[in-house]
């Protein structure tokens, strides 16, 4: 008994500290917002659209803002007198959620292979033909959209108790600890969808699944280890309400805090809203084939690129707000600084609702004012385009692009080491190449469009930094839990709900090709989507700036 109490306080001194606090709640938003989107990505498998988005996805979306919406602050507000057990609590439903989803297998593979003109499949696509036969759809559907609304419940439940967790035993460093996960959330969280898109129409999609359930499972049995207060922890006076309603009232009631929440959503809904739709950007500003990566483009350097730069860039602001003061940062500070970087936010996204390319002739369709149209030299192809998406192809001999192979009329193809050569073409009597016509003169604007995506989300990150930190100083330490669900409760609603909604209707105005429920490919109107996210993040600027004079430091 000695020997166990020894190493009990062995393990609570030296292991179960702040910094491994913080670590591991670093691993367990990477591994909750993975899990998320790997649901998401499952969701779209059982909508039969292989790596296309779906109109289910995009409801399935707006009623987990909903949950957010209803549940965030009672997520906060049940979990504040324990808050490691609470985050423990909803790591491990989130995880067992996921478990169940392998109760019920795909029958097949869910890839849509990219078809020649009569049906055959190109091997050099990395595809196979899927059958469509699923006895297990809906009990499936059904434990997937409830893990991402757990998986969204769990991220609201790392901020309120996992982030005042760590504020309050050392507020000095808040920032510190709030830049390190609003890094991770937009650097290698944004990255999980493209790096576990192929992974998840394969056979073996389950070892995804359970790999990122069990590490969910992992976190949780971790926080159930720490203390509910660790040595040099101050005690504050915590007032214990019988009714949420009378905290949620007085966060109400907080001007500062609520015009701060108001710029948090707004510039949320700037950042994501736009995000959704930069695969849509690129193939329709550069001709750019996204879904299934050409080795021309392929984007997984930049993405690890992408993920250094915006680190770095929020580091910056995290040692320059750090250790100067009891409480890290000011309210009022807060606010105006993050006010002024959403300028910068805004600039980046003009730049990006500006770039584009001389994409030259895509066959079929009429720009601006026409939807797209199969050419006539292919409509005895019977091709299925709403099965892969847009997988671009170049007529030699007439330099003119086509949507895809079996667009283009193309019966055989040989794989040259990765590059795909076609022959026996209707369209152009010629071969044809993979990849538009323009993509060589392209190359350079679409390099750029990656520079200032990265740089927009760097600047984002620093935003969102400055602004969390001034929702966390507007109001008393007993106040921090609530007032992030409060404040998680309202983005939710503003921008994944109405935000989202906002967008997909930018989307369907702005879509060139559609097979019903599914747009295939946007026309070049899409810039729309970068010119409304650049007045959103002016509005968040402005508004955050006005919270700056009204508020009130309240860490005590």
């Amino acid at each position: 008994m000695m020997v166990i109490s020894k190493g009990w306080y062995l393990l609570r001194r030296y292991i179960l500290t702040i910094p491994r606090f913080d670590l591991f709640l670093q691993g367990a938003l990477l591994i909750v917002v993975f899990l998320e989107s790997y649901s998401y990505l499952l969701i779209r498998r059982n909508a039969g659209t292989g790596y296309l988005s779906s109109i289910n996805e995009d409801w399935v979306k707006i009623g987990v803002a909903g949950a957010e919406f209803f549940l965030g602050s009672v997520v906060a507000w049940s979990g504040r007198g324990v808050r490691h057990f609470a985050l423990s609590g909803w790591l491990g439903l989130t995880a067992v959620s996921g478990l169940i989803v392998l109760a019920f297998p795909y029958p097949d593979s869910g890839r849509r292979s990219v078809q020649l003109c009569g049906g055959g499949s190109i091997s050099g696509y990395n595809d196979v033909e899927a059958v469509p036969i699923d006895h297990y759809l809906q009990a499936r559907t059904g434990f997937l959209v409830l893990t991402a609304v757990l998986c969204a419940l769990t991220k609201i439940s790392v901020w309120a108790h996992g982030i005042t967790y760590l504020d309050d035993h050392e507020p000095e460093s808040g920032t510190y600890f709030y830049g390190i996960l609003i890094s991770i959330r937009l650097s290698l969280g944004l990255s999980a969808q493209n790096w576990l898109q192929h992974v998840s129409v394969r056979d073996d999609w389950w070892e995804a699944q359970v790999s990122l359930a069990m590490l969910t499972l992992m976190f949780s049995i971790l926080f159930t280890l720490f203390p509910h207060k660790m040595e040099g922890y101050k005690d504050f006076e915590e007032l214990e309400y019988n009714c949420i309603l009378a905290p949620i009232g007085r966060m109400l009631r907080n001007k500062a805090l609520m015009l701060q929440v108001a710029a948090l959503s707004i510039l949320n809904t700037a950042v994501f809203g736009y995000v959704n739709f930069d695969t849509a950007s690129i193939q329709a500003k550069f001709f750019v084939e996204t879904l299934r990566q050409d080795p021309r483009t392929v984007r997984t350097i930049m993405d690890i690129f992408r993920s250094l730069v915006i680190i770095f860039f929020v580091s910056i602001f995290r040692m320059r707000f750090s250790g100067r003061r009891s409480d890290g940062v000011k309210s009022n500070t807060a606010s105006r600084v993050g006010g002024a970087v959403c300028v910068l936010v805004a600039a980046f996204f003009a730049v990006l609702a500006g770039l584009h390319c001389n994409t030259g002739e895509l066959a079929g369709f009429g720009g601006l004012t026409e939807e797209y149209e199969q050419p006539s030299c292919s409509a005895q192809c019977g091709c299925s385009s709403e099965k892969y998406g847009f997988s671009p192809v170049c007529i030699l001999n007439t330099s003119t692009t086509y949507f895809s192979p079996c667009h283009a009329g193309c019966r055989e193809y040989e794989d040259l080491g990765g590059f795909l050569l076609f022959s026996e073409c209707a369209c152009g009597s010629g071969r044809a190449v993979r990849g538009s016509c323009n993509l060589a003169s392209c190359w350079l604007p679409y390099s750029l469009y990656l520079v200032f995506f990265t740089l927009m989300l760097a600047s984002s990150a620093a935003s969102f930094l400055m602004q969390g930190m001034a929702i966390l100083r507007a109001v008393p330490r007993r106040d921090k839990p609530i007032a992030i669900g409060v404040a998680f409760s309202i983005v939710g609603l503003t921008a994944h709900g109405l935000g989202h909604l906002l967008y997909m209707v930018i989307g369907y105005l702005t879509c060139g090709y559609s097979d019903g429920e599914t747009c295939l490919l946007h026309d070049y109107s899409i810039w729309i989507v970068g010119a409304a996210s650049a007045v959103l993040a002016v509005l968040s600027g402005a508004i955050s700036i006005l919270a700056s004079r009204c508020s009130n430091s309240n860490s005590g």
